[in-house]
């Protein structure tokens, strides 16, 4: 089995690099750095997950995931409500819908969520 953590940890650190840099400009495109919020996460979850031998399913459900990080680490739980928020992210984003109301505070929320995540993870990547 190849090992990937890495390479998941280089596109995560790529969706925060979008992320910041969507948020410095004038015209800030709030789905769009929501959904590479959601990204990173979930990123971060597979690196994880990769890191520990696990089978990374190819599914993007965060809270899915994170359960299987539990198997691991039980303190993955304390993660549950971020990645609730992060995984509305997820589709919504990406495609035109009723609900194309995301404002920039929501993009700076999820911004700083996955943040969050990402710091969790590399406090406790090394176990």
């Amino acid at each position: 089995m190849k090992r990937m953590f890495d390479q998941y940890i280089k596109k995560a650190k790529n969706d925060f690099l979008s992320i910041k840099n969507n948020l410095a400009s004038d015209e800030i495109p709030a789905d769009t750095c929501c959904f590479h919020a959601q990204q990173a996460a979930e990123k971060y979850l597979k690196a994880y997950l990769d890191y520990n031998n696990l089978e990374i399913p190819k599914i993007h459900d965060l809270v899915k995931l994170m359960k299987l990080c539990m198997n691991i680490n039980p303190d993955f739980v304390a993660l549950e409500p971020k990645l609730k928020l992060l995984s509305e992210y997820s589709v919504t984003p990406r495609y035109p819908d009723e609900k194309d109301d995301i404002t920039v505070e929501d993009a700076k929320i999820a911004y700083q969520t996955s943040l969050a995540v990402k710091e969790f993870i590399e406090k406790n990547f090394f176990h």
